[in-house]
């Protein structure tokens, strides 16, 4: 039978009310218990999962599921090994600065990939409750400082989306693998027995849980405190330590008729560097002399709510138009790296935005897609622009390739912030 769609709901509530309750400053702050308790679970939900296949075969005159094993080897092995190749190629810099292994992270997809197999395996009633445990998981890898909210996503997302391929197999599902050869390491696509021949109806698919990640090239990220004196100045001008930083971002999407569907998305993003700025820096009333060497920290979580309706198409093309309401939450901070001086500054906004998306299929299968969406309000302007090659892969999955280009501006009486960034990605959506 076919994945309830209730199941990204329930990931994605989880990880945004675990996140959300992260975005304080001092969020940081390490209690041991909730680290300890992270490292048990990461352990303990998948060995759960694996075990109970040895005594949940339904047929009454056996124990032991076979099918359900195979299915937990594959999903889980899966995961591990694409995780692990993520870390090799990101070498994303952890934010206690430990090593360079922090995207995406292992401890929460090891807990997801648990918690998704016994949800699509034995239903709701277990699945909630393991849910529930994985997303206590990824918030004790972003309080014990081991890993920032988009390493924590691409984990949740990377162990769900692999047992919701592998679990209660369904024709024309797709296997992403990774590989190692004597040309180096990488990954193979391929769409399991059952797909070929598989007619696409992108308007029969119901809810759908996208998942999207790349480096991210900072263009421009120019930050100042108002209202006390604070001068301009630019982040990149720091050595460069995460940039690129490999991020995340996540969505579900629900249709509500046969051209129109609602969207949410939460794209959380952090960078630190290290570094001297060849100038003075006044910042939330602290100084920074030339030359002194300082830590810095930079984010902002974007969250996104929005209608979009194909208001035209034909057989190859199609044009949707909507509207949507975001909230974004901005936060500098510097630290000199003797400790003596500090400031954090921060801000939010809320806006509406436009979008328009047009798309072409030159297949059933292989199409081009773009999107724009973005608003002026005052002093805060927002945009965004995506440009995707799209492979429908099967009627539940697709996979898009493509580059964002994305600037935010926040002003107000605090706190000021203009940032500019170029995104090549990968996104992977399963459709219910």
């Amino acid at each position: 039978m076919p994945a309830s769609p209730i199941r990204p709901f329930l990931a994605y509530v989880g990880l945004l009310v675990v996140l959300g309750a992260t975005v304080a400053p001092d969020a940081h702050a390490e209690t041991e218990w909730v680290t300890e308790a992270g490292d048990i679970l990461q352990i303990a939900l998948p060995v759960i999962g694996g075990v109970s296949t040895f005594f949940t075969n339904p047929d009454p005159d056996k124990t032991w599921d076979k099918e359900g094993t195979k299915q937990f080897a594959l999903s889980y092995g899966s995961a591990w090994g694409t995780t692990y190749v993520l870390k090799f190629v990101a070498g994303k810099a952890r934010p206690n600065g430990n090593n360079r292994t922090s995207f995406p992270s292992g401890h929460t997809m090891s807990a997801f990939s648990g918690a998704a197999f016994i949800d699509s395996r034995y239903g709701k009633v277990f699945g909630i409750p393991a849910y529930a445990l994985a997303a206590f998981t990824g918030y004790s890898r972003v309080q014990s400082n081991w890993h920032y909210r988009d390493d924590v996503l691409a984990g949740a997302s990377i162990g769900m989306l692999y047992a919701w391929n592998f679990v209660s197999p369904q024709p024309g599902k797709l296997a992403l693998l990774p590989t190692v050869s004597a040309q180096g390491i990488g990954m193979t696509a391929a769409v399991r027995p059952g797909a070929a021949g598989e007619p696409i109806d992108p308007g029969a698919r119901r809810a759908a849980y996208s998942f999207g990640f790349g480096p991210a090239y900072a263009l421009t990220n120019v930050a100042a405190s108002r209202g006390d004196g604070g001068n301009e100045f630019q982040l990149t001008d720091l050595d460069g330590n995460n940039d690129p930083t490999t991020t995340a971002a996540v969505a579900v999407t629900v249709p509500v008729s046969r051209r129109g569907r609602v969207s949410i998305t939460y794209g959380p993003f952090e960078a630190r560097d290290v570094g001297a700025f060849s100038y003075d820096v006044s910042f939330g009333g602290a100084d920074f002399a030339a030359g002194t060497p300082v830590n810095s920290a930079w984010r902002f979580y974007d969250v996104f709510v929005d209608y979009e309706h194909a208001v035209v198409s034909g057989d190859h093309w199609q044009l949707g138009l909507g509207a949507g309401l975001g909230y974004t939450y901005s936060y500098t901070a510097l630290e000199s790296q003797d400790l003596t001086t500090s400031a954090v500054v921060d801000d939010h906004v809320i806006y509406p935005f436009g979008i328009v998306a047009p798309s072409y299929y030159f297949s059933n299968r292989i199409g081009i897609e773009a999107r724009a969406e973005g608003v002026v309000i005052g002093d805060n302007w927002f945009y965004t622009f995506v440009g995707d090659l799209a492979w429908r892969a099967a009627q539940s999955w697709d996979f898009r390739l493509g580059y964002s280009y994305f600037g935010r501006q926040i002003e107000s009486d605090t706190y000021y912030n203009k940032t500019r960034y170029g995104i090549p990605h990968l996104a992977v959506t399963r459709y219910w």
